[in-house]
């Protein structure tokens, strides 16, 4: 009963949020579209709905956050090959804007698990099971996969669904040992989830530390580029 009712309840939404996008189109309207939409597995509604809505956006950061959900799609129902390609279009076209780095590690999570691709469809639903906010499901996928090949993404998004649930004591402890397992991992977005939840928690000389680290490690990436801006926020916090 519990989950028809749920079910009704989604499908309502879909409802009320189609009727809104129809008579405006925001930014907005569309992505709660598309999650209820990968809420009910309805993989080739979303596509359409982000491949038509796309000519109709005309500023970057709309356009490139279109693109980036279109890769996601791609990448939850299989098609890694459109998915890459996607992620890859985006990085090119819009290098300078922070989803360019979300993309950019989207690639690299597919090139880290290309040879394995049992592993690829279970880090991969980790994945859409965090995208959806469906946390507790995450976590417990995400356990199994944290001694394959694929570790140090399921290591950062176990952390992420534990920050999802509001445990940030877990957060870090899976953090720290993501690190600890996997030294010299490059999932370079996990330093900043670190430091985010430093900062959360009052302990502004850590976060400022694992920021500087990974300028010293990364002097001329984008990643040195965002942590310096994060170190600017930092100051002003400080002050």
């Amino acid at each position: 009963m519990i989950i028809l009712l749920l079910v009704l309840s989604i499908e309502a939404r879909i409802d009320s949020l189609e009727n809104a996008f129809t008579q405006n189109r925001e930014l907005e309207t569309l992505l709660a579209l598309h999650e209820c939409y990968l809420l009910t597995d309805q993989y080739h509604k979303s596509m359409s709905l982000l491949g038509q809505a796309e000519r109709h956006f005309q500023k970057d950061a709309d356009k490139s956050r279109i693109m980036f959900e279109l890769g996601s799609v791609f990448m939850f129902v299989g098609e890694i090959t459109k998915a890459h390609d996607m992620y890859l279009r985006l990085v090119s076209r819009y290098p300078k804007l922070n989803i360019a780095n979300d993309a950019a590690e989207r690639l690299y999570l597919i090139e880290t698990a290309r040879d394995d691709t049992v592993q690829m469809k279970r880090l991969i639903n980790v994945v859409r099971l965090y995208e959806t906010a469906q946390y507790e499901a995450a976590t417990d996928s995400a356990r199994v996969l944290l001694k394959t090949v694929v570790g140090a993404y399921a290591y950062y998004y176990l952390a992420l669904s534990y920050r999802g649930l509001g445990d940030l004591t877990l957060t870090l402890g899976a953090l720290e040992e993501l690190n600890t397992e996997c030294p010299g991992h490059r999932v370079y977005e996990a330093v900043f989830l670190q430091a985010s939840v430093y900062m959360i928690l009052g302990e502004l000389e850590s976060a400022e530390e694992i920021l500087q680290d990974l300028i010293v490690h990364e002097p001329n990436t984008v990643y040195a580029l965002k942590a310096r801006q994060k170190l600017e926020g930092l100051k002003v916090i400080q002050e």
